[in-house]
């Protein structure tokens, strides 16, 4: 700024333009939201009836397929052996480490089940490049 015109006048003048220029854009963002009543409608809540309408066709074709009094009756039924059951270690795991203890116990028992016969070869001829 230039310093012949840098003074305490013209700094006061500055600050209440600016402050007029801000209140009055509050009061022209009040007077549309005064005016602007209408819900803001957006994809989502497009998007949300198509949704709704999907996900009742489910409810009523699980409870149509599954009734309420039989899952009560399932409930009912299994729910007292579950506290009682304890859960087990796997006898023969498909999965063991090589090297490890397990790996060679499994290796020095005899198979308990026979191996999958191997699928016979398929002749493909070969192809030219």
């Amino acid at each position: 700024m230039d310093p012949t015109r840098d003074n305490p006048l013209l700094r006061f003048n500055t600050f209440w333009w600016a402050l007029w220029t801000f209140l009055m854009f509050a009061v022209l963002l009040a007077a549309v939201i005064l005016f602007n009543r209408k819900p803001p409608s957006n994809l989502e809540d497009a998007a949300a009836v198509a949704r709704y309408a999907t996900r009742d066709k489910w409810v009523a074709a699980q409870s149509a397929a599954l009734p309420a009094e039989q899952i009560a009756a399932a409930i009912a039924k299994v729910a007292p052996t579950l506290p009682a059951a304890k859960p087990t270690a796997v006898e023969r795991p498909d999965q063991v480490v090589p090297g490890s203890p397990t790996a060679l116990k499994l290796a020095a028992e005899p198979a308990a089940t026979p191996a999958p016969a191997a699928a016979p070869a398929e002749t493909v001829p070969p192809v030219k490049p």
